[in-house]
């Protein structure tokens, strides 16, 4: 009886049954997927290039769209409403952005503290950053209403006259700032959790060096905060930039201020020129032009962002960027 010479197809069995495995590995996971990737290109992906495509065009909404080419953005840059608009939404950020941020991080000092009742007072400061924005713009209409609103009965305590904070443009933006400062528990439960995080030894070390509360706070807090700042400046650029439904809901139907005259920020701006003047394609630029706006400040926050922002690790062994 011969012995038979050993087959090679059983290894190039295995090996094809791998891949196969493989291959079925990678559909099961599209498939799982699936749902996410068809949403976002259905969604976000397609929208998206539909409006670089209209904001090239003229466009009613209700007419086809008629190329015009930069047109839409060329007539940005000489459209005084719309310089106005971004005007007002830049020195609404300028104001907004520091306060909420030094604010932030103050009360989270305050509420960082070993005291009685604090988990109450976290929640009591964190709640307003959870209202819908609809519902706190028009609690803060009512506060800011000239005739009967609770912020010019407080005025009138101190014998104030009453201010027109919503129909004169130069309380307008001061409004907008106060009424933003309402959800600084944002900002605050961040800013608690960064506090929580850094390490107790670096205080007890600083404090063997005979550093004081000041010292602590700009040598050990600041530092070691950094990180958590430069996120909240982020996220505040980003969010006072394209603010909409708090603006919208404030600044509407109040007294006989016409539209012109209102420190109107750009998203409604935007708004009015796409859904009451049907200039689609003209809202599609503009909406174009403020996402770039965006990149690039953020952008140039990350470029500046190493001589300022210090991480653990090279906080602790002492290097730098």
């Amino acid at each position: 009886m011969g012995v038979s010479a050993p087959s090679v197809a059983k290894p190039y069995d295995r090996m094809v049954g791998v891949r196969h495995r493989e291959r079925m590995r990678q559909v099961r996971g599209l498939l799982f997927s699936s749902p996410f990737w068809l949403g976002f290109l259905a969604f976000t992906a397609f929208p998206m290039l539909a409006s670089v495509y209209l904001s090239l065009t003229h466009y009613s909404g209700l007419e086809a769209p008629v190329f015009r080419g930069l047109g839409n953005y060329v007539d940005l840059l000489d459209d005084p409403a719309v310089v106005r608009a971004f005007r007002n939404t830049v020195i609404y950020a300028v104001l907004s952005i520091p306060l909420n941020a030094l604010l932030g991080l103050l009360v989270a000092i305050l509420l960082n503290q070993k005291a009685r009742g604090l988990s109450v007072w976290r929640s009591i400061y964190y709640l307003p950053a959870i209202v819908p924005s609809v519902a706190y713009a028009l609690l803060w209409k009512w506060m800011l209403n000239k005739e009967y609103g609770v912020i010019n009965f407080m005025l009138g305590l101190v014998k104030i006259p009453p201010v027109n904070w919503l129909g004169d443009e130069k309380y307008l933006l001061i409004a907008y700032v106060m009424a933003g400062l309402w959800t600084v528990g944002g900002a605050m439960i961040i800013n608690l959790a960064g506090l929580q995080s850094i390490p107790t030894e670096l205080y007890d070390a600083a404090k063997v060096d005979g550093a004081g509360k000041f010292a602590l706070f700009k040598a050990v807090t600041l530092p070691m905060m950094s990180p958590v700042l430069f996120y909240n400046v982020i996220m505040g650029i980003v969010g006072a930039m394209q603010s909409f439904a708090f603006f919208f809901v404030l600044t509407q139907g109040w007294g006989n201020v016409s539209y012109s005259e209102l420190g109107t920020v750009y998203m409604v701006h935007l708004w009015r020129v796409g859904f009451q003047l049907f200039r689609m394609g003209y809202a599609a630029a503009m909406a174009w032009v403020l996402f770039f706006i965006i990149l690039a400040l953020t952008l140039l926050v990350f470029r500046i962002s190493g001589r300022w922002v210090y991480y653990e690790s090279e906080w602790i062994t002492g290097g730098g960027r």
